[in-house]
């Protein structure tokens, strides 16, 4: 079983257990210890970050931004698929778990967010099958490509600009380094190696053990701007967040180039970079 087989696995398990803690790792979001107040923190943490990615690119990028058809990737139990269903005419969620798609979906229903829709994928985007609802002119993804090791998890990036229609908008999020001593490391380093010690530590939830529920993979920022500028990335807003004691993660805010591959050759490849403080 690869790795990425096996953190499916682990968080397949997750959805079945506990969906919302396995989005947002808080002890408040756990199955046995979930209150309404709770839950209704959960899906308003959902508005509000949809929000503020909208509100950054609007401010930052293009003012009169407006997602048409707008693509979740790892949209998990729905919490951010269904705001960008109330801001675009279609939002499509894709996530690895056939329970989480279904969650999502049932959240979508109970919402009356008619046009939202959830689609399982393995190691590739269905490019056909997302198209079926017109050209992706947005991309997003929160805490997913953390949980997804770097070389499969830049495959799918690739795949997720490919898809993105010229002049289309996105928003991702990273993992840059890992906070944490050396005991927290070595676990990692165990948990990677050993299927069978990685299936014991989601299923015993016991911290430091699951300082992540499925594995936590670092990203390279400079390699993660040269993947951007291959597929016509002209401008890049790019926002560190802390995540935990010596950990941060970086979030992206980019627009893909408007005009074809040759006139991108010909403005000479540009890519406006900035950082957000």
């Amino acid at each position: 079983m690869s790795v990425f087989d096996n953190d499916v696995k682990s968080w397949e398990h997750l959805a079945q257990t506990d969906p919302l803690w396995a989005v947002l790792s808080s002890d408040e979001f756990r199955g046995g210890a979930l209150t309404p107040e709770a839950e209704d923190r959960f899906w308003r943490s959902g508005e509000e970050h949809v929000a503020h990615v909208i509100s950054v690119i609007r401010n930052e990028i293009t003012p009169d931004f407006e997602p048409g058809v707008s693509l979740d990737f790892g949209c998990g139990v729905g919490r951010n698929l269904v705001p960008l269903a109330e801001r675009s005419r279609d939002a499509v969620g894709l996530d690895a778990s056939s329970t989480m798609v279904k969650r999502s979906e049932a959240r979508a229903e109970e919402c009356g967010a008619a046009n939202a829709h959830a689609l399982v994928i393995d190691r590739t985007i269905d490019a056909e099958a997302v198209a079926q609802w017109g050209p992706v002119d947005f991309v997003h993804s929160v805490l997913v490509f953390q949980h997804i090791v770097a070389a499969e998890g830049f495959e799918l990036f690739d795949q997720l600009l490919d898809v993105l229609a010229p002049g289309g908008h996105g928003f991702v999020q990273f993992h840059c380094h890992d906070p944490g001593g050396e005991f927290v490391r070595a676990i990692r380093e165990l948990r990677l190696r050993h299927r069978w010690f990685n299936s014991l530590v989601v299923r015993s939830r016991l911290r430091p053990l699951t300082d992540s529920l499925v594995m936590l993979y670092e990203y390279d920022v400079l390699e993660l701007l040269g993947h951007l500028a291959a597929h016509r990335i002209a401008d890049v807003v790019l926002e560190r967040t802390e995540a935990g004691p010596g950990g941060y993660d970086v979030r992206l805010y980019f627009a893909k180039f408007a005009g074809s591959d040759a006139e991108f050759d010909r403005s000479g490849r540009p890519m406006k970079l900035r950082v957000r403080p």
